[in-house]
Formats: C-alpha cells, structure tokens, sequence
C-alpha cells in the first residue's frame, strides 16, 4: 500500500488515464533513497488495468553497460522490432547486441519512439523505469528522447530518480515529501511495530525506508539521542548501518554470496551461484541470504530488497574480497565476454596494457552499437589500465571527443585537463579544447583555439585546417563577432585546398553561389573532406542560409536533416536546427519554424550544447515578439540570456534582447524599444536583421545621430547582398526627407517576396508616410497588404497597428469567417464555447502547439485580440 501519497496517485491515475484515453504523458518521481518511489511505481503497475507494462530499473554497477537497461525494458516486444524501417531495425538489433550492427544513438532513440508507437498501436503502454540516475546512459539518453515524442501515443511514462544527476527539468516531475504522523504510525502499526515516539520521525524525516529498518533493526535509543544532540539523522547512514547488521548477523557463506550478487550486475542466477561456487561458497547459502529478507528470487534473477542493499554490502567489503568476487564473476562469465573484461578491469590493481587493449576493444564495440556515452567510462578505465604513456594519452583524448559527441561536455572538459597534464601536441590540444568551447562554453575561447589549430594544421593537412577554420567562424559568429568570423572564412582561400573547399569558403564569405553548385557541393567536399559527421551537408547548408534565395535554403537544409538523422550525426542537428527555424522565420512560415526551434531546444539539451540551447531559445523569444506574444517573448529571452550572458554567448543575448525590443516596438513602446535596442552590439544586429529596428526605433525618439551610424556601418557591412537591400531602402526612408524614393524601391526589390514580415514592415511604414501626406488612397492600398501579410503570419500586434492606420486613412477593416481555411474554421467554433487548446487537439487530432497557431492566425483575420470575443462574432461561414 502507498501511504500519505494522494497528490502522487492522483497524477499518476491521471497518467494512466489519459493513456488509456489514447494520451501520452510522462511523470518524473524524485526523491532520496527510500522514500517509497518504488512502491509508487509498483502502486501503478497494479492499477494499470487494460495496458501494457514494459519495465526496468538501473543497476549502479551496470552504468558503463551500453543500452543493458533498454535491453531489460524492451525484452517482451521484441518481435515488433521486425516492423520498423530497415535501418532503425538494424540499429536497434545492434544496439541491444542482438544481432552484427553498426548504429548511432539518435537513430537508436529514434528506433525506440517508432517501436513504442507501434506497440502502443495494439494495445495502450505504460512504462516504468526505476532508478533512472543508475541506468547506462545510452539508455537513459533513448528514454528521455523518447519521453519528448509520446505526446501523441498513448504512451504513460514513469521514471524514478534519486538524485539531480539526470536532467529531467523539462519533464512534468512529482517530489516525494516523508510520511506525516498518521501515515507513518500506519505503516509501522501493518508490521506490527508500536510508535517509537515523534523524535524517530523528525529525525528520519518521514522517510519510510528508514522508519521501517529503524522500528525493526535499528537502536531507537541511539537515533533520538543523535537527533537530540545535532537536530539531525543521516538517514541513508543509518539505514545503510541497519542493513549491515542484518548482513553481518548471516553467516561466512552467506555474505560471500550477498557480495557476490552485489558484484554481479545482471542479476543473473547462473552466474552468481556459479561465481559463488568458484569461491567455495555453497549452493545453501542462497536459502539463508533470501531468508534474511535481504534478496529474492524471482524467476532466474535474484533482487536485492532495495539498491542500498546492495551498495551496502560492496561498499562494506574489503578490497581484496571485492577483487575476488569481480575475478570469480570474469572466470564464470568466460574469456571471450566483454562484461569478463570490465570485471577484470575493475580487479586490476596496477597498469595492464593486454587488459587496457581488451578494455578499449569492448569501448570501440559500444561505440558501433551507438553506446557513446558509455564508451566514454570505458575509454577512461582502458586509460587508468594503459601500460604506456602514448596509449593513456590516446585514450584520455578520444574519450574526451567521444564525451563530446555523446552531450557529455562536462566531462569532455574534465577530461581536457586531464589530457592537457600529458605531453600532447599542441595541434591536438588546441582542437580538443577549441571544440569543447564550441560546444557548451565560451564561444571568444573558442575561436582562439581553432584558429590556432587551424594554423597548426595549414602545412600538413590544409582540408582538415579548412574545416577547423570553417568552425572557427561559427564560434565567432556566436559570440557575436562578425568580423572575426569573415576573418576565419577568408583565410581559407590561402590554403593549398581543392577546388570545391575554396568555392565553398567563398560563397561562406560572400554568398555568391548558383543553385546547381550549391546542390553539388556536399557531394564535391566529401571528395576531399571527412564526412563521418555530415560536416558537408553542415557547409552547404551554412551556405544556403546565408544566401538570397531562402525557399532555395529551405530544400537544401530539410536535406541536410534527412542527411544527418540518417548517418546519426547529432552533434550537428542543434545547429542544422537553428538554421531551418531561422530561414522559416524569413519566409513566414512561423508554426514550422517554431516546432524547428522547440525541436532544437530539446536536442541541444540531450547534447549538452548549451551555447545552441540558449540561441535557439533567443529563436523562439523573437517568434514570439513578432506574434506579439510577450509572455512567451519575455519567458524565452529571460531563459537564453540565462545561458547566454555567463558563457558570452552574445549571438544568442543579443536575439533575446532584440527580441524584446521588437515586441516593444510593436506594442508602440518607441521609448522602450530604443532603450533595449540601442545598447545592443551593432555586428550582430545586422546578421539577424534587427537593424532595421534599432534605426526606427531610435528615428522615432529622436536620436537620428545614432540611427546614421548603424545604417552607415549596415551599408559597409551588406555590399551586394541582396537580402539585405529592402531593409537598407527602409532604413533610408526612415531618415530622408524624401523617403518616397527609398520605400518604392524597397517594394522593388524581389527578395522581399520572400521575406513577408519584412515587406509587411516596408507596407506598413510607406502607408503611414502616405497617409500622413493626405494621400487616403494611395496609403489604403499599403496598409491593407500589410494588415494582411500581419494577419496571415499571426503577427496579431503588427496586424492591429496596420488596421488601426487603415482606420485613419478611411479604410474599412473587414473581418469575416469566410476569410479563414476549413481548419481553422473548425478551430475558431470550437475556441468559441471555450474548448481549450488540447481540447480541440483532441477533437481535430491536432497537437495543441498546432491549434495556438491556428488561431494567432486567425485572430487578426477576426479583428479580435482574445478568445472572449469569439463568441461575439458570426462564425457560420459557409
């Protein structure tokens, strides 16, 4: 029974529920060690009638164990694994060791989502994962994606975590508080103990692991005493002090075998009784460990009662007692075993380079099976095994890569130091630390180091020095330094490269390139350019959305996504990510563009790429802002420049603040728009086309000196980029005192097509010129193309300030249900008698993101700004 936890079964019945009603939906259990997130869980599985329960819990010791925990939960489905596409199918045969394999961990975790699915498919899931802190982090890393993407499975996901080593911040989450009084005197009252007194529960607080082992085994006396004297009980200490005296009440043999179980990390029975045997421990002894109540059989596995068990007891032995319970283990499992090694290696007691060689062979196997990130613990035991000096410094670095490919940046960076304490070259040095930066620090020291191993790498292999270069300029651009960034670029064209290396660093530099060399040129790189991380595509892709032609960067970067998911390339996909949501931005196509940057968030958080984290939620603030959303503008921005200003990421900070800055500007805030704008870095600004606001921003308060120096460093800075030439004839306009000129030949320009928002803009401010020059007619015809262009973005501010200039231009604002799409129909009725958002998804089998879009666009086609007045309006269009 689950006692004093109505908050936790009511989220947890409204878990199943909803998976039952054909919902997915996830819940995260924390809380210290026996606090009872096992009995919830084991609460669920009971009540879960009607579905599926798939099951597995992390085992400490099997951590650097690649995928063994999403081998126990996927076990009885197996046979669905038949049914997915070829490639997932054989990625996931290899990943849980199956079958002959190469794979990576996205398409691993992406096999993972289509196989849940397709089980859900036949009948509702619930899955249960206890000790999600202990469970091998490839395993971990697969659940948590798929955790993300069950929203439209009817998929319910428990996961029980001790400790805040695992980030499931963006998860809904449950903290298990201690019993209250009548709870605990309850539980202790079922096993027949009497209430020690209230000094037991405030010193355990509550925690009903403890209170049981305490009542039962433990020195009462001693425990209030202590709590009487420091206020306070460790209570994992006491408890793990109860259980070993029950372990030191058995006899010799039985302890043996307790530890040997405990060394054992499976739980299979045949190896412990056989291990056991090898240290002359009777197959008796088992009968006497499981009468302790310390361990249990359950079909051919033995469970230790709870994980402090079996922590207590390994941790409780001697070395050398350690040592002979991991060797009996290796014999009993046999040379050939990759887990005979790791015991092995976890018995050696000095170098072994035989061992350290055998220990790095099983590292290069969890990496072909896509177990990255436990290939990293084992590359760093091979390392501590190594016998030279040359195979500790091999093996400290490609652990440090591997951590970084993994999203284990913290680690990469720990290993780094580590690295840096051996006589490495210095090539090798300045790339490992230039791409730790990179990826989750400070992108200025970042740049440095790559160009320095850019230089170090321009003799010797100047295609490799070519692409350091190539990321250098990226870690320019997100620290905001532009110049640095055409620096890095350009001096690519002084390497000795072939052909296609020096016209892409070109088309890099200037964006000049056709379409048929564009779509050539992953292709021609790779002839000479290593492309195990899809660092073509990436080159391309960078290309294209520098370019004029965005519709053009469009196919090119959905491409590169197919490229990317399919070679598992997922250090790269945050970035590709970025780049898809922005050039969505520039050609209105917000709803995919946000799903691209929310998408981003989530895979730079697995991926531990902070620095893409925090620009793409600077991606999503100005979505916002441009929607007029300032909730969601302001939560976003606060949350990148959370990341952003400590790493100077200042790409990122300088989006979110110009982010805010928009949405003051559209609100009609000159004052507020100006003060946040016009203390942002002018290089930036003009790579995401936020100049243009700063320029009528500071016009409109009067600071015209300043609005001149930006529009002449945007004059330097764009030259004949041709994107940039509508906002450059709108800047001009703003400040000639004949702007009529500079607005026809904005409208002019064919990129704005492209760029509706940006020519919603240019309609907007030649309107109101118009209209202030008493040309009614003339300035009619602009502001309703840019109430339209407004409104069929979703830009419901911008939307409401053209239709207001319309207004005073003596145009008439209509606004009908005819004017809405058969969907969004269907979605404004249902908003109307105050469905909410996942209402109508349900309904319409819609996501509730896809229905929040429908309606920002529709709102400014209503005229309305709230789903109140909806039911005010006619909405029996035919």
């Amino acid at each position: 029974m689950v006692h004093g936890r109505r908050a936790e079964r009511e989220a947890v019945a409204a878990l199943l529920a909803g998976a039952s009603a054909g919902r997915g939906g996830v819940l995260v259990l924390r809380g210290e060690a026996g606090i009872g997130k096992s009995t919830v869980l084991r609460d669920a599985v009971a009540r879960a009638d009607g579905l599926l329960v798939l099951s597995c819990a992390g085992v400490e010791s099997e951590v650097a164990q690649a995928f063994s925990g999403l081998h126990q939960l996927l076990r009885p489905v197996l046979r669905h694994v038949d049914g997915l596409p070829p490639a997932q199918a054989a990625a996931l045969r290899g990943a849980l060791g199956i079958a002959d394999g190469t794979a990576s961990e996205f398409v691993v975790s992406a096999a993972l989502v289509d196989l849940v699915a397709a089980v859900a498919a036949e009948s509702p899931l619930l899955l249960v994962v206890d000790d999600l802190q202990w469970l091998d982090r490839a395993s971990a890393g697969a659940l948590l994606f798929a955790c993300r993407r069950v929203a439209a499975e009817p998929v319910a996901v428990l996961l029980a975590v001790r400790d805040s080593t695992v980030d499931t911040s963006d998860l809904p989450e449950v903290v298990l508080p201690g019993l209250g009084r009548s709870d605990a005197v309850r539980l202790l009252a079922e096993r027949g103990r009497e209430w020690p007194g209230d000094a037991v529960l405030a010193a355990t607080g509550g925690n009903p692991l403890a209170l049981l082992e305490l009542a039962e085994h433990g020195d009462l006396g001693q425990v209030v005493a202590d709590f009487a004297l420091t206020g306070t009980v460790p209570v994992g200490s006491r408890v793990r002090t109860a259980f070993l005296r029950r372990v030191s009440a058995l006899p010799p043999s039985a302890r043996s075998l307790l530890l040997v179980a405990a060394a054992e990390d499976t739980g299979r029975l045949d190896t412990v009784l056989g291990a056991a045997r090898r240290l002359g421990v009777p197959d008796d002894a088992l009968g006497t460990a499981e009468d302790s109540g310390l361990l249990a059989v359950v079909g051919t596995e033995l469970r230790f009662r709870h994980p402090l068990v079996r922590s207590a007891v390994y941790a409780d032995a001697t070395f050398h007692r350690r040592r002979a319970a991991h060797l009996a283990v290796a014999d009993e499992l046999g040379a050939g075993s990759d887990r005979a090694t790791w015991h092995r290696a976890v018995a050696a007691t000095g170098p072994d380079e035989r061992l350290a060689e055998a220990v790095e062979r099983g590292a290069d196997e969890a990496r072909r099976r896509g177990g990255e990130a436990a290939a990293v613990a084992v590359l760093r035991r091979a390392a501590r095994l190594s016998g030279t000096a040359d195979g500790r410094r091999r093996r400290l670095v490609t652990a440090a890569f591997v951590a970084l490919d993994s999203g284990q940046p913290d680690v990469a960076r720990a290993l780094a130091g580590e690295v840096m304490a051996e006589p490495v070259p210095a090539v090798t040095l300045a790339q490992l630390n230039g791409t730790v930066e990179l990826y989750s620090g400070d992108p200025a020291v970042a740049f440095g180091h790559l160009m320095r191993c850019g230089e170090l790498l321009a003799r010797t292999d100047p295609e490799e020095a070519a692409w350091t270069f190539t990321l250098a300029s990226s870690a320019a651009f997100l620290g905001g330094d532009m110049l640095g960034a055409r620096t890095a670029t350009e001096r690519i064209l002084d390497l000795d490269c072939s052909p296609a290396t020096r016209r892409a660093a070109r088309a890099l530099s200037d964006g000049v390139i056709t379409s048929q060399e564009l779509w050539e040129l992953p292709g021609d790189l790779a002839e000479h350019q290593q492309d195990g991380g899809g660092r073509t595509w990436m080159w391309a892709t960078a290309i294209a959305w520098l370019g004029s032609d965005q519709r053009e960067a469009l196919r090119l970067a959905e491409a590169a996504g197919h490229r990317l998911r399919a070679v598992g390339a997922t250090g790269a996909i945050s970035e590709l990510l970025y780049y898809r949501a922005d050039i969505a931005y520039r050609l209105g196509l917000w709803t995919e563009g946000i799903a691209h940057a929310e998408e981003g968030v989530r895979f730079s958080r697995e991926a531990g790429q902070r620095g893409w984290t925090a620009n793409l939620l600077a991606v999503l603030a100005r979505f916002a802002a441009a929607r007029g959303d300032a909730p969601a503008c302001q939560e976003h921005a606060d949350r990148a420049l959370a990341i952003a200003v400590p790493l100077r990421q200042h790409a990122a900070a300088g989006m979110a603040r110009a982010a805010l800055g928009l949405l003051a500007l559209s609100e009609g805030d000159d004052a507020g728009a100006f003060a946040r704008l016009a203390e942002l870095d002018v290089q930036p600004l003009m790579t995401f086309g936020a100049l243009t606001d700063v320029v009528e921003a500071a016009v409109r308060v009067g600071e015209r000196d300043l609005a001149l120096r930006h529009v002449e460093w945007f004059e330097k800075w764009a030259g004949d980029r041709v994107w940039t030439r509508e906002r450059l004839h709108h800047c001009r306009a703003l400040l000639s005192d004949d702007p009529e000129p500079h607005h026809l030949a904005a409208l002019s320009t064919e990129d704005g097509r492209d760029r509706p928002f940006v020519r919603g803009r240019t309609h907007l401010l030649y309107g109101e010129w118009l209209r202030r020059e008493r040309r009614g007619v003339d300035a009619r015809v602009h502001l309703r193309a840019a109430a339209e262009l407004f409104g069929g973005l979703g830009a419901t501010a911008w939307a409401r300030r053209a239709e207001g200039e319309l207004r005073a231009a003596g145009g008439a604002v209509q606004h009908d249900a005819g004017s809405l799409t058969p969907q969004e129909l269907r979605v404004v009725r249902l908003a109307a008698v105050g469905y909410s958002n996942r209402e109508i998804g349900l309904r319409l089998h819609l996501s509730p993101r896809t229905v929040g879009s429908h309606l920002y666009r529709v709102f400014p086609k209503l005229g309305v700004t709230s789903r109140g007045q909806l039911r005010t309006l006619d909405l029996d269009a035919p």
